[in-house]
């Protein structure tokens, strides 16, 4: 349903709709753009929905990278998908990944 009197969105507004659950812990993610071997970086785990994870990278990542996430924790697999936001913060970047996972169940 399309609400007409809906307020703008904000640039800190949250404007996914699908329920997020707060994650803890780290892992490791390659992130590659299609140009050389990719990156490795150690990233930190902020949430998750049955769409996609939430992580916290030191390096800035270009939306459209594919990503492969390692979690530390044994009781989580690895995942694989594709960054589709990257922001800057005081202390580095808050990157949106869309699980291929996802795509495979819609």
């Amino acid at each position: 349903m399309v609400t007409l009197n809906q307020p703008a969105p904000t640039p800190n507004s949250d404007r996914r709709r699908v329920p997020r659950r707060p994650m803890q812990g780290g892992g490791m993610a390659v992130f590659s753009n299609g140009h050389g071997a990719g990156t490795l970086v150690r990233v930190d785990l902020l949430d998750a929905s049955w769409v996609g994870i939430g992580v916290k990278s030191p390096v800035k990542v270009e939306p459209g990278s594919s990503v492969s996430l390692v979690p530390d924790s044994a009781m989580w697999p690895r995942q694989t998908g594709v960054v589709v936001r990257c922001e800057e913060t005081e202390d580095g970047y808050i990157v949106g990944l869309l699980s291929k996972r996802s795509k495979a169940v819609a």
